[in-house]
């Protein structure tokens, strides 16, 4: 059964859930670390589900679909990298780090399986 809402879509329930996690965990951080880059986090977190449910609208063009969910994918994992920064900078510990990056490696594998899945669905090969 294919999901009818994009709501439905466990990978757009996950990101959404981290997106708001991530926001709170922003919030906590001293006001003296530089806005840039608090932004630069709350926009690739926020950005992965809103770039999967845009794709979910354009779902019966699947390779617009795959455009979509390849930038939520990016999203996905550039949150990676900042999450790394924030424990770099001694922001967050280590264990809150760790925690952040092994759900947004599982988001990414599952954003990926779905790519996968459509492209061998319609048979697209991207280039």
């Amino acid at each position: 059964m294919y999901a009818k809402t994009v709501e439905e879509l466990v990978i757009y329930q996950i990101a959404l859930e981290l997106a708001k996690e991530i926001n709170k965990l922003i919030k906590q951080i001293p006001h003296h670390w530089s806005v840039t880059e608090c932004k630069q986090i709350l926009r690739s977190s926020s950005s992965t589900p809103s770039n999967i449910e845009e794709g979910f609208s354009q779902r019966f063009y699947p390779k617009k679909f795959l455009s979509y969910l390849n930038n939520a994918l990016g999203s996905s994992d550039e949150s990676k990298g900042h999450i790394r920064k924030l424990r770099n900078n001694e922001h967050i510990k280590s264990e809150i780090s760790d925690e952040y990056i092994k759900r947004y490696k599982n988001l990414s594998i599952k954003i990926l399986n779905l790519i996968n899945h459509i492209k061998k669905r319609h048979n697209i090969t991207l280039k």
